[in-house]
């Protein structure tokens, strides 16, 4: 009976029936997400039981140094959790697997197409997204109704903010928004490029960027926006003040807002994100990537496309504040759709948020900035540096725009 069993076991073997292990590291989600972590991977291996996925969550600010480390010792993960720009980094450095071959078109399709493309290299794709996070636009109902303004009729645009503002600052004496001004980003949300596209020469003074930086400037003339520029940690303490109308920031604004100012968050209500002249809006995105050095790419890539199924990012943001990267978002759960029906703000807030996902960007994708990686940081601050001056009044919005010009062709040239 033993050689029997030893014979079976060896045909198994050699069949090819034995177990696979692949290991899957996240980014700071232990000890707040085990249960949902450890209930997606057991629903994987019951649905795949010729594979185990071991679990390995590290901190944040180590992901870089542990998985270069680890590719360079052939012992990285199978599956790893990147953000986008670091992502875009190890791609770059031939450390990641290219998925293509392994996908079919109905897998891509799956995902958002502008989160897909946010890993896209060459026509290469590098990784799957997975959790997003996006802004909505946080607004006093109380303080709309006594300005007169329809609190059923939130701005859409940034000109309607504009309006709004000053309505607001002329009846009510409070500031409208507080911006959180990053200004390559601002650029991008217009749909201004920063470069051209072979990223050698400076493309964003144009009469588009012109008018954003004038219409910032005319905001900061006419005190509708704090005057210090404090970014969302001011929105936030003059939000929960009842001294400020709008507050454009991401969700997890919204829950601190019910923590510490419980009567503000009575008369809050939610709207979907300012829309500039690009038509989206900017998206922190969540990425699995599979390393180059993985045995088993197949086990990684199924394991990967189970982890960011719809089904599973659903299921995540019962547990946190993120959204899914899927076509198929938080309208299809009928947890969601039944708490919000209920006045449950929150949800309200998410399934608008959900909705929004299809104009989401992850603007630090080089395809979207395209920007060389090495010039990046120097690149940004330039333009920070100057549009912050040329708000509060030391420029002109050309004399800004065409100085920043000139330093930034200086370093593409390098």
């Amino acid at each position: 009976m033993k050689r029997v069993v030893l014979i079976f076991l060896f045909v198994i073997a050699v069949l090819g029936f034995s177990k696979v292990t692949i290991e899957f590291w996240t980014l700071s989600l232990s000890p707040t997400f085990d249960e949902y972590i450890k209930s997606m991977i057991k629903d994987f291996e019951s649905q795949n039981p010729d594979i185990e996925v071991k679990w390995l969550d590290i901190p944040y600010g180590a992901a870089v140094q542990k998985l270069t480390a680890a590719i360079t010792a052939k012992q990285a993960p199978d599956v790893m959790n990147l953000n986008t720009s670091w992502a875009i980094d190890f791609a770059a450095q031939d450390a990641l697997l290219p998925l293509d071959k392994y996908l079919t078109k109905e897998d891509k399709n799956l995902y958002w197409e502008k989160l897909w493309n946010s890993t896209v290299i060459d026509g290469k794709s590098y990784a799957f997204p997975w959790y997003a996070s996006i802004p909505i636009l946080m607004y006093n109902r109380d303080l709309f109704k006594k300005a007169g303004l329809d609190p059923n009729k939130p701005p859409k645009t940034w000109d309607d903010v504009y309006q709004y503002s000053l309505v607001l600052k002329t009846k009510l004496g409070v500031y409208g928004f507080v911006p959180n001004i990053i200004a390559i980003d601002e650029l991008l949300l217009e749909g201004i490029p920063i470069v051209t596209p072979d990223g050698k020469k400076a493309a964003f003074n144009t009469a588009e960027a012109l008018a954003k930086l004038e219409w910032f400037q005319k905001c900061y003339r006419m005190n509708i926006m704090s005057r210090s520029l404090g970014g969302y940690g001011e929105g936030r303490e003059l939000f929960q003040g009842g001294k400020l109308a709008m507050y454009p920031a991401g969700l997890t604004m919204l829950k601190h807002i019910k923590v510490n100012s419980p009567d503000i968050y009575k008369v809050t209500d939610v709207a979907p994100y300012p829309i500039g002249k690009g038509g989206i809006i900017k998206v922190s995105l969540m990425n699995l990537v599979i390393p180059v050095t993985t045995k088993y790419p197949k086990e990684a890539i199924k394991f990967a496309l189970f982890a960011t199924s719809p089904k599973w990012q659903i299921e995540f943001s019962k547990y946190a504040t993120v959204l899914p990267s899927t076509k198929q978002g938080l309208e299809s759960s009928k947890e969601f759709l039944e708490r919000a029906e209920k006045g449950d703000l929150d949800a309200k807030a998410m399934l608008m948020a959900s909705k929004s996902m299809d104009k989401g960007v992850d603007l630090n994708s080089v395809a979207i900035h395209r920007i060389p990686a090495d010039k990046y940081a120097e690149v940004r601050k330039i333009l920070q540096d100057y549009w912050i001056e040329a708000i509060k009044g030391k420029y002109t919005a050309k004399e800004a725009l065409d100085l920043a010009e000139k330093e930034v062709n200086s370093i593409l040239a390098k």
